[in-house]
């Protein structure tokens, strides 16, 4: 009988044991557990603050590529970059990107391309005071002679050697500088002439005379010229 009560003890005592072990077991597996929730706790915090400070890092190096490219002229990509970026004073920044319209009369002219021979006048009639028109004059080799501006209606007159030349122009009421001009939304387009063979756009400018370019005229006097659309990117 001692021997089975013995059994018994010894069998009572792993019982014992093994109650311990599981106790003991659980505990730790509750502590290991508790360990590894704290642990992603704090690398998903740790993620979420890297995340933070790298799209803010973006943010701000394209605000400053913004001021690279306002401080470059290019005032209308400096505002999509200013948009972009969402970065501390942006919204102000975006607003100041947008330039005066200049006032009625030639903004450039190559020295060398003056002459007192032949005028070239070019004649706006708009039918909105706040819509502005900038016009550039090329060589034949593709050399800028002279660019104006008129704002609404208005008239500007210039004069340069008798040759062949092509006229571009372009209007918006949103002005950007000589760079990017009106931007994506203004319209613009090459004059049409047909009178040298082989290229429609070139023009014929005879020295001795007076040459009259009327946009949106309201009569059918003087010579026809059409026009074709181009687009912001082929801009000149």
């Amino acid at each position: 009988m001692r021997v089975w009560k013995l059994a018994v003890a010894v069998t009572l005592c792993v019982s014992c044991m093994l109650g311990l072990a599981a106790c003991g077991g659980s505990s730790s597996s509750s502590a290991a557990s508790g360990s590894s929730s704290a642990s992603a706790s704090a690398s998903a915090s740790a993620s979420t603050s890297s995340s933070s400070s790298s799209a803010e890092d973006a943010a701000k190096a394209e605000y400053d590529r913004a001021v690279a490219l306002f401080d470059e002229g290019k005032f209308y990509s400096a505002k999509a970059a200013f948009e972009k970026s969402a970065y501390g004073d942006w919204e102000q920044r975006a607003a100041a990107c947008a330039q005066p319209m200049p006032e009625t009369g030639e903004l450039f002219h190559d020295e060398g391309m003056t002459s007192g021979k032949m005028i070239l006048a070019f004649n706006v009639n708009s039918q909105d005071e706040n819509r502005g028109m900038y016009i550039t004059v090329y060589t034949k080799d593709g050399k800028l002679v002279e660019s104006v501006f008129v704002k609404g209606s208005g008239t500007v007159e210039t004069g340069i050697p008798g040759g062949e030349y092509y006229v571009k122009d372009s209007s918006g009421i949103e002005w950007y500088g000589t760079d990017e001009q009106f931007g994506p939304d203004g319209y613009y387009e090459n004059m049409v002439f047909n009178e040298v063979e082989g290229d429609s756009h070139l023009t014929a400018l005879e020295e001795g005379y007076r040459h009259d370019i009327t946009i949106n005229s309201a009569t059918s006097d003087g010579q026809s010229v059409a026009s074709e659309e181009s687009s912001w990117e082929n801009r000149a």
